[in-house]
């Protein structure tokens, strides 16, 4: 079976492999590591390392299994401006997966939904005006276009992360308030209304796992129904199995900075649509 895999595995890497309190208004090297399984047609040598799905020019940066502190410490400054909604717990992922190097982008929607509802016009900027109901179906359609051309093995899905998997990665292995350190500035990410708009994916630094954005530029969905932190230990976190708002995270170019800590959380209304506000793909096991 293994060999089955690998063999079928080969082609995609081949070629490259918030609000701002306004809701419902207007080392790299070290994290990749072998994966279990492996959702990319590859040899084994390639199992959990970067790739890029073809012809969209995603670039999927792969993060490996672990434990991490999700939330805020009570001293974290700006924290008390939110009250419980950061309760500091382990998280513990057995499973790797791999995150969209950059918020998905205009070009690469409109390739998937042959449309651009955008506000903010341009070819690599991050796609906005999409809900999480909108998203949700441009990762189902990216995932049927993938098994069809037979390069996802069975379980495999292209979805939002979870809100524990945009956690980790945006963390990058960092306990401070942002994955910068304790503070952020404008010449990191587009915050503060600074450029007045969304920017280019990757035009500001990488967090130390590559990561592009996961501070500013967009808010971005996650999978997660909102409800409150555990306040316990817990293993492979999907959130409530119910609810009425969706979570979304890592603020907006309209955003000040304590919107944008690595802890802070918001949530909207499934069906929202705003010009700040978009979404990013991971590729994750999603069961037999």
């Amino acid at each position: 079976m293994k060999k089955l895999l690998a063999a079928m595995l080969v082609a995609l890497l081949m070629v490259g492999c918030g609000d701002d309190g306004e809701s419902g208004e207007d080392s790299p090297e070290s994290n990749q590591t072998s994966a279990e399984t492996t959702p990319a047609k590859t040899d084994i040598s390639a199992e959990g390392k970067p790739f890029t799905i073809p012809d969209l020019s995603m670039e999927m940066l792969w993060c490996k299994p672990g434990t991490f502190t999700m939330g805020s410490p009570k001293s974290e400054e700006d924290r008390e401006l939110f009250g419980t909604d950061e309760t500091q717990h382990t998280v513990t992922l057995t499973k790797g997966f791999w995150l969209g190097k950059h918020e998905v982008t205009q070009t690469q929607w409109q390739s998937i939904m042959k449309s651009n509802p955008s506000e903010y016009k341009g070819a690599n900027h991050p796609v906005e005006k999409v809900s999480w109901k909108d998203a949700t179906a441009f990762c189902y359609m990216l995932t049927e276009r993938e098994r069809n051309a037979g390069r996802l093995p069975v379980g495999w899905a292209f979805a939002l992360p979870t809100e524990a998997q945009w956690e980790y990665a945006c963390r990058a292995g960092t306990k401070t308030a942002y994955s910068f350190g304790a503070a952020i500035t404008e010449k990191q990410v587009n915050i503060k209304r600074n450029i007045g708009k969304s920017t280019s994916v990757g035009s500001y630094p990488a967090n130390a796992w590559g990561f592009h954005d996961m501070h500013g530029n967009v808010w971005e969905w996650c999978h997660d129904w909102y409800g409150k932190d555990p306040t316990g230990s817990v293993t492979d976190p999907m959130g409530p199995a119910s609810g009425s708002l969706r979570v979304k995270r890592g603020g907006s170019w309209r955003s000040r900075g304590h919107f944008l800590r690595s802890a802070r959380r918001s949530h909207d209304t499934p069906g929202l649509r705003r010009y700040y506000l978009g979404f990013r793909v991971a590729l994750r096991f999603i069961g037999e």
